[in-house]
């Protein structure tokens, strides 16, 4: 989940508390199969409001879906009569998903199946299983697909089908809303929030001004009725340098009307291609080209209209003024077409003026600064509006330099793809399968029966009721006992063991064999993760599709994982990483004396700490006192808490306590820089990063002290995870331009945390191990050396 949503989370929940609105939840099952449950539980119209055509399976005759496709301003209802005219049934929406697959739902599907031919063999055959009970009459390369991926199309159906029989209880009282019952803490908490216009909406059933009749509990000071005003204080303010407002649509149907639009005298061009095709080339209205939804469709074919811009975005004399370029990068390619600089990237723009909002689409954030109709007529304003912004907050530079540079870059190592060794992958995966088996054996053997292991309700029955182990209270409003992690770690019975190393290796036979296997090329064998830039509130990439930054390294079971990523034929990976980059931008920033100096010496930092800390000369440091030295190292950086210590080292709560102390009275500089992250954050809102990258906080005005408490841990480490996020991003820039004034045919293939790793050929290791350290070096000038470390070998995991 996305960190600035997970922190979200738990305000979002206290809420919809406060407003009487139930929330369902369950461990264990997703929000589809509640939601599945509840439609077909109670004998009611029922509608579904979701972004998800998973859902469309449980349209019947009592329930439609309301299926929403930019934001809730554009909607399309399901009825079976809907269905019926689309060319589906309920049922027939999980056969087409098992043969077409949903990457956004991690279903696989049959490689080489796409849309039309899902729905071709279905309309012939009926069903997956009609269609492999005449797999004979499927003619060529397709049967070859489908017989080759039966499995894979039989999981896929399995993963689509929507669980409708949850052991959820609530009745249908529970589920009432009664905006009359709203509690106070629920104005309280939107006012501590600065949520205006929803108090209105909701205490006075409208938005519009009142301020007469009611009261406001506005903190003094804010500058919210000062249209051009900017409040530095919490980045919430978005300032305009004109009022924004709707645009005349103008309708084409046809590819040669949109030719002589786009064949004019152009300057600049706003465009953003979904289903239809919206653009705007000034300020004065937007164009709007239908496309065909399929092929009984009126309108343009959307790749011939996608093309028809080949020339506007491939011109050097034509501003393209683009929401997240990288991935226009994609919707254009796939129609032939190549987008040219300059480009500008709003959503870049508006990320690194705060990173707390996040919008999914240019249709969201045109929203959210007051663009109506037409949004992308008014997209140059608010890219000016924005360039103001950056200029203000001392941003222009990140951008330019940095962020919109990388933006190419990103997309050359995405498209590079890392290949996968099959047979490594298949080896790995008949590994974990056979003990899964055994382990599955064992856990019935040691509970005395079968049961489904996999089921929260059951294994609690099996474990506090049969076995009577110690357990806490059944959470109210959920059917049984928690199982979770944290719960069973704490529990000392051979069962609980086998089945802490059951779910760790069905977690790697899922997420990292399946998983893997699914988004795997079959024709090249290559894995192609996408990196998102505008995500995490430090700066930090994200890697997903598949997440190659998760990739377990502590244990040996995770580690082995990354033998099945290769380099291409007769390359070999060259990696190289940051030494402890965190703890010398701590050195750097605290100026702590006995820091810089055991860095600039070479020192051994966590052997220093273990000495120092527990008073036993140096040559004396076990590798325990070493590996707790090293946690309190890493953990000081994050703002662990003792009983936090203690947890992550099996040190007793006192011990720790101790330990950080110590620790602090070793550098007291460390403890100073500190705690003046966090008034410098308290007082200002804000703080910022090596490069000038700001992160603001609104946790601080959160009622929940948890969350209070997150914001000014994350004040404390924000410029050392931010600036090392900052130096890789530079680093990944040099290295990047080295390769191809090189004339090398080593490509970046992966950043993963404060590693780069580029597929190399053998002749050229030796140059690029070389190139690779010196540009990664030389990134910024610290207080202490900045040391990276190269290394090469035949599989990711030789290279450690």
């Amino acid at each position: 989940m996305d960190e600035a949503l997970a922190m979200q989370v738990p305000l979002l929940k206290d809420l919809l508390r406060a407003m009487g609105i139930k929330i369902l939840e369950l461990e264990g099952y997703e929000a589809d199969d509640i939601i599945g449950t509840m439609a077909k539980r109670f004998d009611l119209d029922t509608v579904i409001v979701s972004g998800d055509r998973d859902v469309l399976q449980l349209v019947d005759e009592n329930t439609v879906v309301y299926n929403t496709r930019r934001g809730v301003t554009d909607i399309t209802e399901y009825d079976l009569d809907k269905l019926a005219a689309d060319g589906f049934t309920p049922e027939k929406v999980i056969e087409y998903k098992a043969l077409a697959g949903d990457s956004s739902d991690n279903i696989p599907g049959c490689p080489g199946v796409g849309e039309k031919t899902a729905l071709d063999l279905l309309a012939r055959f009926g069903s997956v299983d009609g269609v492999y009970e005449h797999i004979a009459e499927v003619k060529g390369k397709l049967s070859e697909k489908l017989a080759a991926n039966k499995d894979k199309v039989y999981l896929s159906r399995e993963l689509a089908t929507i669980n409708t029989s949850v052991p959820y209880d609530c009745t249908l009282d529970e589920l009432v809303f009664d905006k009359y019952k709203i509690s106070e803490d629920f104005f309280l908490m939107l006012n501590e929030l600065e949520c205006f216009k929803l108090i209105d909406r909701f205490r006075y059933g409208s938005e519009s001004s009142q301020s007469e009749a009611k009261p406001d509990k506005r903190k003094s000071g804010n500058k919210n009725d000062d249209k051009d005003a900017v409040a530095v204080d919490d980045g919430s303010f978005l300032p305009f340098a004109t009022e924004l407002k709707g645009a005349e649509i103008r309708i084409i149907d046809n590819l040669d009307a949109l030719n002589g639009i786009l064949n004019g005298d152009i300057e600049k061009i706003c465009v953003e291609a979904d289903k239809d095709v919206e653009f705007a080339v000034d300020g004065s209205c937007a164009y709007k080209v239908k496309c065909a939804a399929d092929l009984f469709d009126e309108g343009v074919n959307f790749d011939d209209a996608l093309a028809a811009f080949a020339k506007v975005l491939s011109s050097e004399k034509v501003v393209k003024v683009l929401f997240d370029v990288k991935d226009k990068f994609y919707v254009f390619a796939g129609a032939g077409v190549e987008i040219k600089g300059p480009y500008e990237d709003i959503l870049l723009k508006s990320y690194l003026c705060n990173s707390n909002y996040s919008y999914k689409n240019y249709y969201e954030l045109a929203a959210a600064r007051g663009a109506g109709e037409g949004a992308t007529a008014n997209a140059f304003a608010i890219n000016d509006s924005l360039d103001e912004e950056m200029e203000t907050k001392g941003l222009t530079r990140l951008y330019r330099e940095t962020e919109l540079p990388l933006v190419k870059v990103l997309y050359d190592i995405e498209q590079a793809g890392f290949e996968v060794d099959l047979d490594v992958l298949n080896s790995l995966g008949e590994k974990y399968n056979a003990e899964l088996k055994s382990l599955t054996e064992e856990i019935y053997e040691l509970a005395g029966e079968r049961f489904n292991i996999n089921s929260v309700q059951q294994l609690g029955v099996i474990l506090f009721e049969k076995l009577g182990l110690p357990h806490g209270k059944k959470t109210k409003g959920k059917t049984g006992y928690s199982v979770a992690a944290e719960i069973l770690e704490e529990l000392d019975h051979p069962v609980v063991t086998a089945i802490l190393r059951y779910r760790k290796i069905k977690k790697l036979q899922s997420t990292y064999i399946e998983g893997i296997r699914a988004v795997t090329d079959p024709a090249t064998h290559k894995v192609h993760t996408v990196f998102k830039q505008c995500l995490t509130s430090t700066g930090r990439l994200s890697s997903t599709e598949p997440n190659l930054q998760n990739i377990p390294i502590r244990t040996d079971e995770g580690r082995e994982i990354r033998r099945m990523f290769v380099p291409g034929k007769g390359n070999k990976l060259v990696s190289a990483d940051y030494s402890q980059i965190e703890l010398r931008l701590l050195a750097h920033f605290s100026e702590d004396p006995v820091l810089t100096e055991a860095y600039r010496k070479g020192e051994d930092i966590h052997a220093l700490t273990a000495s120092k800390i527990m008073g036993v000369p140096l040559n004396e440091v076990t590798s325990s006192m070493r590996r707790n030295a090293k946690a309190v190292n890493f953990g000081i950086i994050y703002g662990i808490s003792a009983f936090g210590l203690a947890k992550n080292t099996g040190i007793r709560p006192y011990e720790a306590k101790e330990f950080v102390e110590k620790y602090f009275e070793t550098y007291p500089s460390v403890k100073a820089y500190m705690d003046a992250n966090v008034a410098y954050a308290h007082a200002h809102g804000y703080i910022r990063t090596l490069a000038g990258r700001i992160r603001y906080f609104p946790e601080f005005r959160s009622p929940n002290r948890n969350i209070r408490n997150f914001g000014e841990r994350a004040a404390m480490n924000m410029p050392l995870q931010g600036s090392a996020a900052d130096i890789m991003k530079i680093a990944m820039l040099k290295v990047y331009d080295a390769l191809k004034k090189g004339g090398y045919k080593a490509k970046i293939i992966l950043q993963v945390h404060d590693e780069l790793v580029i597929d190399t050929p053998v002749e050229e290791v030796e140059a690029v191990s070389a190139l690779l350290v010196e540009n990664m070096q030389n990134v910024v000038e610290l207080r202490v050396p900045l040391i990276a470390e190269a290394k090469s070998g035949t599989d990711w995991y030789s290279v450690e």
